[in-house]
């Protein structure tokens, strides 16, 4: 009678220790790089509560954000559609985020004082942007709007911009029309609103490892939960 207990508590572990190994290894690794103004912690916070069995990590700056793809590459990835299609060939793009209908992102410069002319630009002339593609991928990316490369201050969040042009250190800021609303509301600063040519760059995109799934990640994303499209400040995933 013993025997039979003490096998029976054998295969009740063994059977346990399957279910968690399954479990563990069902769990998504999902890694975030999204410049917005959603401070990155309360993004992944709320990514976390919000899609589970995935683990989620938000990154707030291109290079530890690539760093750790390259070491530790992860399932899929969240992040501005140009830098995956430029740098991250080993992930392919499912969905694309999209708002109003389209999935291409306007650009525009804000600058305080005189109109900004895109046509004067100059290689003395200072621009302050966001980093979502490194030093050389925000050079070439300037290119696009821009006849004669700029000067490029880069920097990790949409606060650190203001303060470049609070302070005049800039002649203008180049960001997304999305956030142009941002900046009017926190800022006493009465902006020039300049739109640049569009280049044709997505705003968001969900792509997964060659060979990887993320199914969960991808129900997650397609189930157009608002809350989630908001953290990237879409409408949805198509």
């Amino acid at each position: 009678m013993k025997a039979i207990i003490v096998i029976k508590r054998i295969v009740a572990l063994q059977f346990l220790s399957v279910f968690l190994a399954f479990n563990v290894f069902a769990v998504e690794k999902i890694y975030v790089f999204f410049p917005s103004n959603i401070n990155y912690q309360s993004m992944q916070n709320a990514m976390t509560g919000l899609m589970k069995e995935t683990s989620i990590t938000v990154f707030g700056r291109y290079n530890e954000f690539i760093s750790k793809i390259n070491s530790e590459p992860p399932d899929a990835i969240i992040t501005k559609t140009m830098l995956i299609k430029e740098q991250l060939g080993d992930y392919e793009i499912l969905l694309n985020g999209e708002r109003n209908g389209k999935a291409i992102e306007n650009y525009v410069i804000l600058s305080a004082g005189e109109p900004f002319g895109a046509d004067s630009v100059n290689s003395e002339t200072v621009i302050g942007v966001l980093d979502v593609l490194g030093r050389n991928g925000m050079n070439s990316f300037s290119k696009l709007f821009f006849p004669v490369q700029p000067k490029l201050k880069r920097v990790s969040k949409l606060e650190d911009l203001l303060s470049l042009l609070s302070f005049d250190l800039i002649a203008g800021i180049m960001v997304e029309d999305k956030f142009t609303e941002y900046f009017k509301t926190t800022s006493q600063i009465q902006f020039n609103i300049t739109p640049l040519k569009n280049a044709n760059t997505g705003i968001v995109a969900f792509a997964v490892k060659k060979g990887s799934k993320a199914e969960k990640t991808f129900i997650y994303l397609k189930n157009n939960d608002k809350k989630i499209c908001d953290l990237f400040l879409i409408e949805k995933w198509k």
